[in-house]
């Protein structure tokens, strides 16, 4: 994907999730998609940033480190630990969405400024 097929991406998942932050019983799919809008966040501003980006989540935390973008590896890191706790657990809150949201509109300010 090109950086602005990401940007899109990630726009269209945050619209999303936005009319089911407040449905009842819909906290999982609000983290998995915040979870998934800061991916492509990433993806777009590592590739404006950085000229590249990772097509994959996996040691995402680290490949951003290694471009010296420690503060988005620890919000990343730090919405996948959410993300799993909310997935295959049982801590899909509304403190949970919460912080949810608020990592990935960091991650987004981070991506476009």
């Amino acid at each position: 994907m090109l950086a602005a097929a990401h940007r899109t991406a990630a726009e269209d998942i945050e619209t999303t999730i936005a009319s089911l932050a407040a449905v009842a019983r819909a906290a999982r799919l609000v983290i998995e998609g915040a979870w998934g809008a800061a991916f492509h966040w990433i993806a777009y501003g590592t590739e404006t940033k950085h000229g590249r980006h990772q097509e994959s989540h996996a040691h995402l935390g680290t490949s951003l480190r290694t471009l010296g973008e420690s503060a988005t590896a620890d919000r990343w890191e730090r919405l996948d630990n959410i993300r799993k706790g909310g997935w295959y657990g049982n801590k899909a809150d509304p403190l949970a969405v919460s912080i949810a949201l608020s990592l990935v509109q960091e991650i987004q300010v981070w991506a476009t400024t």
